[in-house]
């Protein structure tokens, strides 16, 4: 993982995300889960609807194993 001062923006993560705002990754919506993922508190693995593609680049921004999707 990141250190603090060379994580990615807020905006930078929030924008890999669907935005469908379907509550499926636990969080209210796309940017509450950016936020947590931005914090180390969620894992890039939590949005069905973004996918294979999605996870791809959520882990190559914030640096991060690629894992399976989450139940």
């Amino acid at each position: 993982m990141l250190a603090a001062a060379d994580l990615p923006s807020l905006d930078a993560i929030d924008v890999l995300l669907p935005q469908t705002q379907c509550q499926r990754c636990g969080y209210a919506d796309c940017r509450a889960y950016a936020t947590a993922m931005r914090e180390g508190e969620a894992e890039i693995n939590r949005c069905p609807p973004g996918g294979e593609v999605t996870r791809v680049a959520l882990a190559a921004l914030l640096q991060r194993p690629l894992t399976p999707l989450a139940d």
